[in-house]
């Protein structure tokens, strides 16, 4: 399908964060083909985390949205940081929502439980340095900190629009981080041009 949808001028797909359902996880083998031929185009895949995050405790209070997506989209990505997919098929442009669904707060966990079993896990450092970001975080102090943690050059605008949780002015969270004239540009649509070739 990937193939397909390249060929027909889309630059990439969006994928869930359970491929195969409530457990379902991105580093299944079965899901290599789809990797590898991601690969090969350099396809943009945005990540989105699933309707059911697999955790029954996030169904009151709204944390489904507030925290659910999140965890789920943090446990799919350090799956394939871990299995060494996205330093494998580093041609593929790998995007995370909800700014990085707290990845770049928990790296040095991360880090450290690399270095207790480096021949078998991949390079959480490398792979941060891969993906590419969104700006859906609601805080301008903590798209200051995404920022310095993986650069400007990585993150895009984001809404998550439609739904409630999105954000209804996404312009102004950049308005409101010092970020330069330049940097702006390229989150305002530099970098989803360039990605998207647009």
């Amino acid at each position: 399908m990937l193939r397909e949808a390249d060929a027909a001028g889309f630059a990439g797909a969006m994928i869930g964060t359970q491929p195969k359902g409530v457990g379902g996880v991105l580093d299944d083998p079965a899901l290599d083909p789809f990797w590898r031929t991601a690969d090969e185009l350099g396809s943009v895949l945005f990540i989105h985390p699933v309707f059911e995050s697999g955790d029954d405790r996030v169904h009151d209070y709204g944390m489904a949205n507030a925290l659910g997506r999140i965890t789920d989209t943090l446990i799919a990505v350090t799956r394939i940081i871990y299995s060494g997919h996205l330093t494998r098929y580093r041609n593929a442009k790998v995007v995370i929502g909800i700014g990085g669904a707290a990845l770049p707060y928990v790296v040095g966990r991360l880090r450290r439980n690399h270095a207790l079993d480096r021949d078998n896990l991949g390079d959480p450092d490398a792979s941060l340095a891969a993906l590419y970001y969104d700006t859906l975080v609601h805080d301008a102090k903590v798209l200051r900190f995404l920022a310095d943690r993986v650069g400007t050059e990585r993150i895009m605008l984001g809404s998550d629009m439609p739904f409630p949780i999105g954000d209804l002015s996404p312009l102004k969270i950049v308005a409101d981080t010092k970020f330069s004239d330049a940097e702006r540009a390229s989150i305002n649509g530099g970098l989803a041009q360039k990605l998207f070739g647009l």
